[in-house]
This record gives structure tokens, sequence and C-alpha cells, in this order.
């Protein structure tokens, strides 16, 4: 009976590790999801806007697409599960290890001679 006590008294913990979450760093990603979702918005609103200030040209056109891009982008950001992305990004890893070390090693070429500039 002590046992029982004792094991509702124990508060549920959940650490943050690897692969875990605790709320408040939960509540983070949220915040930091809304940011950028938010950010790409507003950034796709200031190319419609420009775009339509100038629709006679011909560039008009394929900005308003870039802003429909970027609206979808900020849809993407907003809804996207990161458990979700990283379970699918695992199984890639582990179908294809080799693609994966090749698109792994040009991205940090690509990064590498970005940042060198």
């Amino acid at each position: 009976m002590d046992q029982m006590k004792s094991e509702s008294l124990t508060p549920d913990i959940q650490t943050s590790g690897f692969g875990s979450q605790s709320t408040s760093g939960s509540s983070t990603l949220e915040t930091i999801k809304d940011t950028v979702a938010d950010k790409l918005h507003a950034a796709a609103g200031v190319i419609q806007q420009k775009a339509g200030q100038n629709e006679d040209s011909p560039v008009a056109g394929y900005a308003g697409q870039a802003a429909g891009w970027l609206d979808n982008a900020a849809d993407y950001v907003r809804d996207v599960d990161p458990q979700k992305v990283k379970s699918d990004l695992q199984y890639q890893v582990r179908q294809n290890p080799g693609r994966s070390l090749l698109v792994a090693g040009a991205a940090g070429l690509l990064l590498g001679f970005l940042l060198r500039r």
C-alpha cells in the first residue's frame, strides 16, 4: 500500500535529451517556428506589394510566383512536425547510407565555400 502511495506522488518528469523534448523546449520550438513563418509571410507580402506596383514589368509574374512559394513555405514551417521529419530523415539515411554521405559531403563543401568568403 505504501508503494502505491509513493508511486502516485512521484511527479512525471520528462528529461531533455536526444530525441525527447521538455515542455519548455517544445514551446521554444513553437516560438521559433512561428517567428520564421511570420517572417516568410511578411517577405511574401513585400514581394507581392512590389510586384503590384510594377504590374507592367515582365518580372512581376515571377515575383508573384515567388511570393506564393514563400507563403507556402510559411504554411509548411508552421505545420511541420519535427519528430516526423527526424524519423523520415533517419529512415532515408538507413536506406541509402552512401547517398546520404555524398549529400552531406556536398553540403559541407558548399557551406565551407560560402563561409570562407
